[in-house]
């Protein structure tokens, strides 16, 4: 059941010939005569099921409305009429729309907390004006979620104004934090407001030390750790809920990263396989492996993702179950600050040779860097490499890409997979393999140790 219809006329209800399209015209003739608003109808019923919009609910009953129709002549029998929005109406994910959502959920949040009521469907509509009924239960699940959660009353919910931007413009400016998403994805922020001047002020003087920006970053993390702890300042992550239902409330990234336990690589998945089809492209164009988490299965690409011949590689994670809903790792904040500290690095596409520059030094020194990594075991794991000679694979290779940016790129790829092999086997002969899984599984999870603390509902 689906509705999704929007009739603009009577006239295009009677012309869809259905079972009840005569007393659902007359049915938006009423309301629309009344309350300038239309009706919602399913297209695939016979039109026995109307639904008539919220904002019409926000004046009247719905036994009033019915009585209304019935004053007019209107024969109501077996005629199921309620109020709602229907589907479809806000599906886009444009800026503009995500920020209408955010502020309606702040909205929400804030009627809710402090009337256990939940606002008018014209305030609402007044933010978003897309909103369906699937939205309408999203809010209102979010709401009741996220007040039961913090469990106290005091609370101004922010996100273009207030204390959310002061805490995004010292993270960006003050903390070397580029993207804001990459570091706390938080869509809006709850504050007490007995507690907000002073941390306004807190949050400025951590900005203002006299310190690098990652020191900076580690203080403002330290601090909102703390202040999500006691519940003076939260920072929430939403998503669009599934049959309105909360499946999910934790609190991310709000203690110190230690290392996971049941962390391994599932034996047999390593897999950078060098092959060269008759199409003059590799048979795969990443290395893939899989790891185990808590007894789920997750799998690790580590491409190019855009098909840049140069581009350099990213890591993705995908998973099932409890391991699911991961993404990319960020270098910034994930991988390259834990290479650093051990004296390693990635390699990037802009390092390798140009597509049709490659000398005979060139492809000595990667034909000599797979012969020094081919035995490698990642822990205990061997790598399966396929069949094919390398040094004729990298030959024909070179000059594929000469006319295929696909073979670029995928060469490109396997080059700097070839640091990864190398990084894995350092971190491994140093006892930190799982240390340096966790890094990245967290890193997909957008929990990594330099990521701040939020609130995620979903």
């Amino acid at each position: 059941m689906a509705f999704n219809y929007r009739p603009q006329t009577a006239k295009e209800i009677l012309s869809k010939k259905k079972a009840n399209s005569v007393v659902a015209a007359q049915i938006f003739e009423a309301v629309k005569s009344r309350y300038d608003e239309g009706i919602v109808l399913d297209p695939t019923g016979p039109f026995n099921k109307i639904k008539v919009p919220r904002v019409v609910g926000d004046k009247v009953n719905i036994t009033q409305l019915k009585a209304s129709l019935k004053n007019n002549k209107i024969d109501l029998s077996g005629i199921d009429i309620s109020f709602g929005n229907g589907s479809g109406g806000g599906s886009g994910t444009s800026a503009v729309e995500t920020a209408q959502q955010e502020n309606a959920t702040r909205l929400y949040c804030e009627v809710y907390m402090a009337t256990n009521k939940f606002p008018t469907a014209a305030a609402v509509e007044k933010i978003y004006p897309k909103v369906d009924d699937e939205w309408f239960a999203t809010f209102e699940a979010q709401a009741v979620a996220i007040t039961k959660w913090i469990g106290g009353s005091g609370y101004e919910f922010s996100r273009d104004e207030g204390i959310m931007p002061h805490v995004e413009n010292i993270a960006l400016k003050k903390c070397g934090v580029s993207t804001k998403d990459s570091w706390n994805p938080a869509d809006i922020y709850a504050v007490k407001k007995s507690k907000q001047e002073k941390i306004e002020k807190e949050l400025t003087a951590i900005g203002d030390m006299k310190m690098e920006p990652r020191a900076k970053l580690d203080e403002l993390n330290a601090y909102m750790r703390s202040k999500i702890a006691s519940k003076e300042l939260v920072g929430i992550s939403l998503k669009k809920l599934s049959k309105g239902k909360v499946n999910t409330i934790e609190l991310t990234n709000a203690s110190r990263k230690e290392p996971l336990k049941d962390i391994s690589i599932i034996p047999g998945s390593i897999n950078l396989n060098l092959d060269f089809n008759q199409s003059n492209q590799f048979e795969t164009g990443e290395m893939a492996f899989a790891i185990s988490v808590g007894g789920s299965n997750v799998a690790v690409q580590i491409r190019a993702f855009s098909g840049g011949v140069r581009e350099t590689t990213q890591m993705d994670m995908t998973g099932k179950g409890a391991a699911a809903k991961l993404g990319k790792v960020s270098a910034r904040e994930a991988i390259d600050p834990y290479l650093q500290a051990n004296t390693l690095a990635r390699r990037k596409g802009t390092e390798l040779p140009v597509v049709g520059s490659w000398t005979e030094r060139d492809i000595k020194k990667f034909v000599d860097e797979w012969k020094s990594i081919k035995d490698v075991k990642i822990g205990t794991e061997s790598i399966k490499w396929g069949k094919n000679d390398w040094e004729t694979t990298l030959r024909k290779a070179i000059m594929a890409e000469q006319n295929d940016a696909r073979t670029a790129s995928q060469l490109s790829a396997k080059l700097q997979c070839f640091q990864w092999v190398k990084i894995f086997d350092a971190i491994s002969k140093k006892g930190k393999l799982k240390e340096f899984l966790t890094v990245l599984y967290q890193g997909a999870k957008k929990e990594y140790e330099s990521a701040g603390p939020f609130l995620k509902i979903a």
